[in-house]
Parts: structure tokens; C-alpha cells; sequence
């Protein structure tokens, strides 16, 4: 029996892009819980526990798009931290807490007003999926006390082969808050929920930024086969560009190589849970679906990977930007963190996300060569991804 899975990458504030491409699949004026019936499972971390719980509230996908485009919603998610210390931290390290876990709950559960207070189980119940059982949710965020990886999930997902499994018991708001709670330089203290003594940290802590790998093994716990997962994977957009050679002179189309020192490392550490590698989590399940084996003409994978691959493009002089941009606006937008909140940087991401689904910007393939770029697995156009969604899916 086929197991449609819908995965939603972290990514603050560029997890619009999801909320674009399920626009492009489905339609603006499309439920959320018109989607959610599309899929038995739907697997989230971070801000793409956002998009999912837009989804199970059942606002369209263009008020989900807007929950992202509305500045006033994105201060209400980032409201700046109260602590002085962590004030000046940032003022005189460039390191530390920004904002404040606590507004970040109340903003939640302003935004989710139907669903928000209810336990996972509940908020799908009736909801069921094309194989015809419930839609099933996970959700992933990080233990604080325990040091763990943690599953929320909707229903039981174990077996005496699997051991258990059990669901949340948490609200859809508490869950998300849970998942959503990016430390070091973002909030100031871990997800801390009314009436329960743990906490959490964002589910990226795990090396669950991209939860296509666990949406995989969550189905197989749930009596899938591997081959029977059908994945559509959505990213928050990568950031990719080829690797300088020593020496070479600076270029906002290269990755420099770093300088080591206290603070610069202390500062690549802060954020280095947000660049764990999308591309493993995809190829790891293409691995485990068994590749290309056994499918439909002209389809890659049972994984389906539509992310936006932020990069330059290759010209006889070298690289470049691509059609309409400046190398300056092109390397603020490699720059923008997943905190993007005046206007003006959310139009880069919004502009690029516009170049990806209209063809011109890359889509992240599942693998592709580290220096030149090239897909080697997977569709490095929006298209050419969609129309292979739409054949496994059918």
C-alpha cells in the first residue's frame, strides 16, 4: 500500500517558500486540511511546524503564505529578549539570545485560535489520509533536560519489532513552541510549556532540520515498506556556492574560507544547527526507498526534493548572478539568517523564490557535485520536480 508523505523543513522565516510551492501544487484558495488529506503522514520541524499547523487549522495556503509575508506576525514570533545580559552580549560579541521564548507561546497560540490548544490527536481527528487512515503528524524538537532527540506525534508509532512509540500529549501550539525554539543566538531560553516541567530546544539540535530521513522511518514503524513511500520533500532554500581556492581574492560568488579563532568558531558553532546539510536527509532516503529502482519512466526517486538552491550562475568569465540581480543584493540574501523581519529582506526571499518556480533559480536535487553544482541526483528545476511529484503521486 502506498504512504504519501509531506516533509517541511526549518527555516524561520524563509519557510514561506513552503507555503509557495504548495501554492504552486494546489492553489491558494486551497484548505489546509485539503492538503493534509493528500498524505497519511506529514513530518515538520522548526518553522515548517508552522506551516503545518496552518495546515491542521485549516487556514488557506495564501493566509499560511501570509503568516510569513505579515511583518507584524513575524515580530510577534521574534519579539526582542527583556534580558540585559543577553542585550549586551549581542551588542558587544555579536553572539547570544535575541529574543523571547515566552512572547513566542503567546503568538502561537494567537495565530492557531481553533486548534491551538488541542492535543495532536485531536486536531487531525477525522482527517484521514489516501490510504485511508488518519493522517498522522510528527513533529520534532530537542529534550532539553534529557539531551534526546524528542518525536511529538498524533498517533503510536511502534510495534513489538519497534518498541514504543507513544503520542504527545501536548497541544498543537505547545508542540510547535517545543519544535520552534532555536538556542544560542536566537531565544533566550528553552520552550518552557504551562504545566509541564520539560524542555525543549528546535528539533534542528537533532540533525532533524530536514525530517524527510525520520518521516521514513516513522512510516516503516508504522507497517509501511520501504518502497511503498512516496516523499515529497520542501525545503527552505540552501545556500550553495563553490568553495575558493586559498588565496583567491574575495567574491560574493564564492565560499570563502574561514579564519579560525574564539569568537569566529564560537559564532559558526551558534548557527551551525541551521546548516545541517538538507541534501543527507533526501539522499538517505533515496537510499533507503531503494533509488530509482521500479518506477514510472523519466522519475528519480520515491523522494521528491523542491527546495530553492541559492546560487550563482556559471558564465564564460566566471560565476555570476543570475537574470536581474546585483552581486550586492545577491550576497545580502546568502547573508540573511532564518530571523529575516523588515520588509525589505523578505522581499529577496520572496523575489528568489519567484526565479525558482518560474525556472530561472536551481532547485536543490537530491545530490549534486560540491564544486560545479551539477544535479547527479534528483530535478535541478521547479518543473521538471513538480511533474515528478505529480507521476509518484498519481
Amino acid at each position: 500500500m502506498t504512504c504519501r508523505i509531506l516533509c517541511l523543513d526549518g527555516g524561520g522565516t524563509w519557510a514561506l517558500v513552503e507555503a509557495r510551492a504548495l501554492i504552486e501544487l494546489f492553489g491558494a484558495a486551497t484548505t489546509g486540511n485539503d492538503v493534509l488529506r493528500r498524505f497519511d503522514l506529514v513530518a515538520a520541524n522548526s518553522a515548517g511546524s508552522i506551516v503545518l499547523a496552518g495546515l491542521v487549522e485549516n487556514k488557506t495556503l495564501g493566509d499560511i503564505l501570509n503568516l510569513f509575508r505579515d511583518e507584524t506576525n513575524r515580530r510577534a514570533l521574534f519579539s526582542p529578549t527583556q534580558n540585559l545580559g543577553d542585550q549586551a552580549l549581542q551588542r558587544f560579541a555579536g553572539i547570544g539570545p535575541k529574543y523571547s521564548m515566552r512572547a513566542k507561546l503567546s503568538a502561537l497560540e494567537h495565530l492557531l485560535p481553533l486548534s491551538g490548544d488541542k492535543p495532536l490527536r485531536q486536531a487531525v481527528a477525522g482527517l484521514m489520509g489516501p490510504a485511508g487512515g488518519q493522517v498522522h503528524l510528527l513533529v520534532i524538537g530537542f529534550d532539553y533536560d534529557r539531551n534526546r532527540a524528542m518525536f511529538f506525534r498524533s498517533a503510536p508509532a511502534g510495534g513489538t519489532a519497534w518498541g514504543s512509540g507513544a503520542p504527545t500529549t501536548l497541544s498543537l501550539a505547545a508542540t510547535v513552541h517545543a519544535s520552534t525554539n532555536a538556542p544560542i543566538n536566537f531565544f533566550d531560553a528553552p520552550a518552557e510549556l504551562p504545566g509541564s516541567v520539560d524542555r525543549y530546544w528546535d528539533g534542528a539540535l537533532t540533525g532533524n532540520n530536514n525530517p524527510t530521513l525520520a518521516a521514513c522511518i516513522e512510516a516503516v514503524t508504522l507497517g509501511y515498506q520501504p518502497e511503498e513511500l512516496r516523499i515529497l520533500s520542501l525545503g527552505t532554500a540552501t545556500v550553495r556556492l563553490p568553495l575558493a581556492s586559498a588565496g583567491a581574492p574575495p567574491s560574493p560568488f564564492l565560499a570563502a574560507r574561514p579564519v579560525s579563532s574564539l569568537t569566529a568558531d564560537l559564532g559558526k558553532l551558534a548557527t551551525a544547527i541551521l546548516d545541517d546539510p538538507p541534501d543527507f536527509a533526501t539522499f538517505a532516503a533515496h537510499v533507503l526507498t531503494g533509488g530509482g529502482s521500479g518506477l514510472p519512466a523519466g522519475v528519480q526517486s520515491r523522494v521528491v526534493r523542491l527546495s530553492p538552491l541559492v546560487s550563482p550562475v556559471e558564465a564564460s568569465d566566471g560565476w555570476v548572478a543570475p537574470q536581474g540581480w546585483t552581486a550586492e543584493r545577491f550576497q545580502s540574501l546568502c547573508a540573511l539568517e532564518i530571523d529575516a523581519l523588515p520588509a525589505s529582506d523578505v522581499a529577496y526571499i520572496d523575489d528568489w523564490c519567484s526565479l525558482w518556480i518560474g525556472g530561472i533559480a536551481r532547485n536543490q536535487p537530491i545530490r549534486m557535485n560540491g564544486q560545479t553544482l551539477a544535479a547527479e541526483i534528483g530535478y535541478d528545476r521547479f518543473e521538471a520536480a513538480v511533474a515528478a511529484w505529480r507521476a509518484l503521486a498519481a
